[in-house]
C-alpha cells in the first residue's frame, strides 16, 4: 500500500517540469567493447596501485608514512588519498523529487550507499538504480520523479578538509576528456558520479593523469 503522501501527490499538483520522468536513462546496456576496456583499465591501474603501495611491518601495521586518518580508512597514505578512486559495485540513479514531499520512500533505506540533499526548489538523492526500478510503479514515481539512471560511482580516500583543490584538479582532467560529473562531497571525502556510458573514457583520462582506480567490494 503506498505511503499517504505519495497517494494525495499527484501530477496535477505540480508543475511540467517536475512531472517529466526519464525512463530512457534507465538500465540502458553496456557495450561488450566498452566493458573490456573498464575491465583493463581497472586491471592496469589495480597493478600499479599494487607496485606503489608499501607493504605493511612485519606485525602487519601500516607504513609510518600513513596518517591517523588514512590508516582508519584502508590504510591509505595521505598522498594516496587523493590520487587513488574506488570504483563502487553498483549503478546509481539520481531522482528529483517535489519539495511538497514530507516522507521519502522507504526503499532509499535499503541502498548501499545514499545521498539526500533539499533545497527551496527541489529534493535530489541518489540511491541505487535497481531499487528504483523495483518501486517506480509501487511509489507512481512516474507521475512527479525525474529520474535519471545508470550513474557509477567513484570514492577518494579520507582527505583533511583544509587541502585545497583536490576536486578542481580531477574535475579538470576529467572535463578535458569530455566527461561529465556529478561530485557529491561528504565531511570524510568525494564521491564523483560519472555516468556508465562514459566510465571507459573517465578511467583511461584519470589513468593518463597519474591517478589510481581499484575496485572496492562496497559502498561505504
Amino acid at each position: 500500500m503506498h505511503d499517504e503522501e505519495f497517494e494525495n501527490l499527484n501530477a496535477s499538483t505540480l508543475n511540467d517540469e517536475s512531472s517529466q520522468t526519464q525512463h530512457g536513462a534507465i538500465l540502458r546496456p553496456e557495450a561488450a567493447t566498452e566493458s573490456e576496456l573498464v575491465n583493463s583499465a581497472l586491471e592496469q591501474s589495480e597493478s600499479k596501485h599494487s607496485a606503489l603501495t608499501p607493504p605493511p611491518s612485519a606485525d602487519g601495521a601500516p607504513p609510518e608514512s600513513a596518517s591517523k586518518a588514512s590508516a582508519a580508512d584502508r590504510g591509505e597514505s595521505p598522498s594516496q588519498a587523493t590520487t587513488t578512486f574506488h570504483l563502487l559495485p553498483d549503478v546509481f540513479a539520481l531522482v528529483r523529487l517535489p519539495v511538497q514531499i514530507q516522507r521519502l520512500p522507504d526503499f532509499v533505506w535499503q541502498s548501499s550507499f545514499y545521498t539526500i540533499s533539499r533545497s527551496p526548489d527541489e529534493i535530489s538523492l541518489v540511491c541505487e538504480e535497481r531499487l528504483v526500478v523495483l518501486n517506480v510503479d509501487h511509489y507512481s514515481l512516474g507521475n512527479f520523479a525525474r529520474i535519471d539512471g545508470n550513474w557509477r560511482i567513484l570514492r577518494l580516500g579520507v582527505m583533511d578538509l583544509s587541502l585545497v583543490g583536490v576536486a578542481a584538479r580531477f574535475s579538470g582532467v576529467l572535463a578535458e576528456a569530455g566527461v561529465n560529473i556529478n561530485i557529491i562531497s561528504t565531511y570524510d571525502t568525494d564521491y564523483v558520479m560519472v555516468k556508465q556510458g562514459k566510465l571507459a573514457t573517465a578511467l583511461q583520462a584519470l589513468l593518463g593523469a597519474g591517478y589510481n582506480v581499484v575496485h572496492t567490494s562496497n559502498n561505504v
